[in-house]
């Protein structure tokens, strides 16, 4: 019977290859080669349904691939420079508390904080999900989770639409070009980009934060105290001023607010609301 029955999947595949009616072949009465026929078809239905949830998950987890844009322009942004106050001039006594920060996130470059710091400024949406994640003790991943890491990454273009005109308007010279000392973050640095008011790091930072928390209020205070250490992380490898800091949390705020209006936004939060709510039932 088994070598029939591998006979007969032989003949059943070359039947579905060719489209040939396996009746032409099998007469009614045949009563062993029809049962080993239909036993045949059943595994290669089986194997096709396995192969489907497969390419389904396959592509779940290529999430990271997909191309996004932000949930508007700069042109259809919130002016951030008719919010903001001018950052302190040096003459300024406000200044001297950025000065103070500068010197103090410079004495902690070496030690662990200073580490972490480093790696705050890689920010993407990956890098969003791994940071919170670790502080709420849940494994955030875009594999996991790719209505959350469709959110983060359009949170982040939007971000950078958001603050843009600000920067071009206050076109505020960064630390490390004033006081002339290298960074942490040496391969950043450049010369000619004057655009450190407000944080854009930050910016993004406490937006992914403030929506992280709608997703999983019971960590709101966890989440927040890390949307807090990535803005200072700016502040320690001397890449921002605590005003551009403070001002890019602001801007978070401001974005978060608008974004609240939007259809499209809202779709996609309540799919992350929804896709955590079910991965913490497992």
């Amino acid at each position: 019977m088994s070598e029939l029955v591998q006979n007969c999947s032989t003949f059943y595949g070359f039947c579905l290859f060719k489209g040939i009616k396996i009746d032409t072949f099998v007469g009614a009465n045949n009563y062993y080669i029809r049962n080993a026929m239909n036993y045949m078809k059943k595994k290669i239905i089986s194997l096709a349904l396995l192969l489907s949830m497969f390419l389904c998950a396959y592509a779940q987890d290529d999430v990271t691939k997909e191309k996004f844009t932000p949930f508007y322009e700069t042109a259809d942004a919130p002016h951030m420079e008719k919010v903001l106050p001018a950052p302190p001039a040096l003459t300024d006594s406000r200044y001297f508390y950025d000065w103070t920060q500068y010197q103090w996130g410079k004495s902690i470059r070496e030690t662990e904080r200073g580490k972490q710091a480093i790696a705050d400024a890689g920010i993407c949406a990956r890098y969003f999900m791994e940071r919170y994640g670790q502080a709420i003790g849940i494994e955030l991943t875009a594999e996991k989770y790719p209505e959350m890491y469709r959110l983060f990454s359009r949170l982040h273009l939007t971000e950078q639409q958001g603050g843009a005109s600000a920067k071009a308007y206050f076109h505020r010279v960064r630390p490390y070009q004033q006081f002339k000392e290298p960074t942490s973050v040496p391969e950043h640095e450049d010369p000619e980009d004057f655009s450190s008011y407000p944080s854009g790091h930050t910016h993004a930072s406490w937006l992914v934060g403030l929506t992280l928390m709608v997703i999983d209020p019971a960590h709101a205070e966890e989440i927040m105290k890390v949307a807090y250490e990535l803005g200072q992380s700016r502040v320690i490898v001397g890449f921002h001023y605590q005003s551009d800091v403070d001002a890019g949390r602001l801007c978070g705020s401001v974005t978060f607010a608008r974004l609240q209006s939007m259809p499209e936004y809202q779709k996609m939060l309540e799919k992350a609301v929804k896709e955590f709510q079910k991965n913490q039932k497992k």
